[in-house]
Parts: C-alpha cells; structure tokens; sequence
C-alpha cells in the first residue's frame, strides 16, 4: 500500500481514477519532486499529511457504492411491477368434489395506488350454480412490503356437471389518480381456476334427493298432541329442517306425509338461508293440518330425510319418529286394557241373558202398543231440534264456516253416536271436502251443502233407530 501511495505522489497528476478534484495532487505537480523514500514494512510515512489518508478511504467508500448500484440495476426486481392483484382461492375437500357439492370460493383484490372507482367484474359460470354470501368485506394487509387495502368477496358455487371446469377471469376494472394528479383507467385480472368435479352417481339410493351438507338437523313440533286431539278438530304440525353448509333452495321441497286414515291440509314452506361466520345455514319449516278420517286411530309414517358428510365423506340419515293420530276419546279407548273373557260360570252371562230378556220384553211391548204412545218413545231417540236446523240453515246460506260449526256441535251432542255417522261414505266424503275448503293452503270450492246436511240428518234419525 505505501509502495502504491508513493507512486501514485511520483506522478504529475494523481486523480487516484475516481474524482480527480479530489485529490489535489495536480496543483503541487510545478514543485520539484522530492527522491523517492522506500520505508521498511510495518512503517508509517509521516511525509504524507492524515487528512490524505482520509480522502483516499472516502475515494474508495464511493467507488464501492457506485459498483453496488450498477450491479443492482441489471438485478431482477425484488417485487411484482404491477400494483393491482385478483386472487381466487377455493376451499376444497380432499377428494375432488361431487355435482351439487357446495364450493367456498374466495375473490381477493387489492390496488397500491389512490383508488377513486372500483367494480369488479364476475365471469359468466355457465357450469356453475352461486350465490354470494354476504357483502364485500374489507381489511388492512400488507402486499408486497406495502400496506394496501384487501377486499373480498365470499360466493357459494355448486357444480352442475362432472368433469374439469373452468371458472373465468375475475377482473377488476379500477379508477386511479396519478402521481401527476391525473386520472388512469386500469384493468387487472385473476388467473383461470380449474376445479375437477365427480358424478355422485352410485352414493346413496337413486330415489333419494341429493343433499351435501356439513351437517342435518330436523325438529317436530306439534300445536295440539297428536294423539289428543279434540273431536271434530285439527292439530297444527310443524317439521324445521337445518343443514350447515348450504343454502336453503337445495332443501327438499314440501314433504309428503299423507297415510291411510289421515286428513292432511299442507301450508306454505318457509326457507331463508343465515349468514354466520363458519358458513351458510339453510333452513325450512314445512306447516300441516292433520286431523283422522274416522274415530279410529291412525299411524303417521316417519319423515326421513337422507344427506351426504361432506366432512366425512359418507351418506347419513335425519329422521322424525312417526306418529299415532287420533281423536281424544278414542285414544283412550285405544289405550284401556283387553279385560279376560269370561268363563261360563261367570255372572257375567247371567246379568246379559236377564238384559236381553228384558229388552226384547220391552220391544214387544212398543209394537204392541198404540202409535201415541210408540211416537213419545221415539222422541226420546232423536237430536235436538236446533242441532238439525242450524246444519241445515248454514246449508241453504252456504257458510261453510257456520256449516262445519254446526257439524261439531252436533257431534258433541252423543260422541259414539256421531262415530258411527262419521264412518257413512258419503258423510266422510262431504266432511273432508269442507275441510279442505277451509284449511287447505289452495283452498278449494266447498261442495253443495245441502245434499251433505240431508245425509247427515238421515244417518243421525238411522243412528237412532
């Protein structure tokens, strides 16, 4: 190094090759050169000032920069150039997913500049069913070393086919103000994503409906006991369906609980689909009239109601126990004990042969006896006049209302003897067609009430006889 400094003081310009100003070397060049002093190793010159040293360090230090930043310039760029991303990112199963599967699909977007319109804009998924869940949600991140700004958007998508589908570019179309102060119009748009989709085919029963779901839950509720109902009466059934992991149109439609002996009047489906942050929960609440045909009673079959885990990747089963429908009075009876026959030593057969006797006494002596006397016999047997005469005053106004009024209050007059009126054919027919005019949800024209009310007052005199 000394070796250096001394030639480099040798010459008429030393410029060291860097800053020639700085050296100062030039404006001594006129002056005699002293000889030159070769200094042992390990020696200081002390003919050279410190202040030199110094300005030949701070030489070195700018060279050295100056080559650091011509190799950065031919370097890659540490971060991306362009300053707006779209990224869409699917939350999938481990196996590819089946048709009718509902996809989380995220759309994530940012701009690095001052934003003064965005919108963006959604492909046509023309193999895709979607709903977006939500509104757009907005955060703070941080985007290549710079904090921006991060929306996103939260859609539900469901396959409509199987086979690799592509959801298109999802682009944003951005307003921007420059560095300048001017406006710039700018576009930045998503990759293509491919999803490969399965036929569900072979999971499950064919009959079955289709309904991936995270989880299933089913409630059953009833207004009045089901097998308590009060005579002549309805009772209000409500059945609440609520799946995790799905919206509310891919819940089966209105449910079919029709069985022998069984009225039943369907009301509207209520659905709705809640916004939660583990997901979407749909849910439905099916609403029924029920009532028996007859006295006797009635077995409602149970609802069942058949899912896919997507979790666990297997078919599952929801189900409502069924149900026993009945009337008040004959549950009751449907419920008493069988008592033991009777053997033939009993009493019992005694007590009955006494009482047919006397029955068939008593019958010989109505036949036998004047007609005056027989009629105050049979007054005995028969309803009430204004039983009768309100049937068939509401019949000939035509209220069905104040028609199936009358009905009960004249049920409730002799319950055994309305049960063996209500089993007549025409009687339960005309009945459940006045029922459907009244409770059912497309409520229909009531029939002719006065053809029923005859055949009614008929069957109630008959009852009687």
């Amino acid at each position: 190094m000394l070796d250096e400094l001394a030639a480099y003081r040798d010459t008429d310009t030393a410029t060291f090759g860097v800053i020639p100003w700085l050296s100062g070397w030039k404006m001594r060049s006129k002056y005699p050169k002293p000889p030159p002093t070769i200094l042992p190793p390990g020696h200081y010159d002390r003919s050279i000032p410190f202040w030199r040293h110094l300005q030949i360090a701070f030489s070195l230090v700018i060279a050295l920069l100056l080559a650091c930043r011509g190799a950065s310039l031919h370097a890659e760029p540490t971060v991306a150039p362009s300053i707006g991303h779209v990224e869409v990112k699917a939350e999938l199963p481990k196996e590819p997913p089946y048709v009718g599967e509902p996809i989380l699909l995220r759309v994530r977007w940012s701009v690095r500049a001052n934003v003064m319109l965005d919108r963006l804009i959604q492909p046509a998924m023309t193999n895709f069913d979607w709903q977006q869940f939500g509104i757009d949600a907005s955060t703070n991140g941080i985007v290549d070393g710079f904090p921006t700004p991060v929306f996103e958007r939260v859609l539900i998508i469901t396959p409509l086919k199987a086979g690799s589908l592509t959801i298109p570019p999802f682009v944003l179309h951005a307003t921007i103000v420059t560095s300048h102060n001017e406006r710039a119009e700018m576009d930045f748009a998503s990759s293509p994503f491919v999803i490969e989709v399965r036929s569900h085919a072979g999971v499950g029963n064919a009959d079955d409906r289709w309904l991936p779901a995270k989880s299933v839950r089913i409630a059953d509720a009833w207004e009045t006991s089901p097998g308590e109902i009060p005579f002549g009466e309805t009772a209000r059934r409500i059945v609440t369906i609520e799946a995790v992991g799905t919206t509310a149109d891919r819940l089966p439609p209105q449910l079919d609980i029709r069985a022998p002996g069984i009225i039943v009047f369907a009301g509207p489906v209520d659905r709705e689909t809640i916004v939660t942050d583990e997901g979407p929960i749909a849910r439905a609440v099916y609403h029924w009239n029920v009532r028996p045909v007859s006295a006797e009673p009635a077995i409602l079959p149970a609802i069942h109601i058949a899912w896919f885990d997507i979790a666990a990747r297997k078919m599952r089963d929801a189900s409502t126990p069924e149900r026993e429908v009945a009337f008040l009075h004959a549950a009751r009876k449907a419920r008493q004990p069988l008592t033991e026959t009777p053997g033939m030593l009993s009493a019992w057969p005694l007590a009955g042969g006494a009482a047919g006797f006397v029955w068939t006494a008593a019958l010989a002596y109505l036949i036998a006896s004047p007609n005056s006397r027989r009629s105050g016999w049979r007054r005995l047997f028969r309803p009430k006049p204004a039983a009768i005469r309100d049937l068939k005053s509401a019949a000939r106004r035509n209220d069905v209302r104040a028609f199936r009024r009358a009905v009960v209050n004249l049920s409730r007059l002799d319950n055994d003897r309305w049960r063996r009126i209500s089993v007549d054919r025409d009687v339960e027919s005309g009945l459940a067609f006045v029922d459907a005019s009244l409770f059912a949800a497309n409520a229909t024209t009531a029939p002719p009430l006065a053809p029923l009310a005859r055949a009614i007052a008929t069957a109630w005199r008959r009852s009687a006889a």
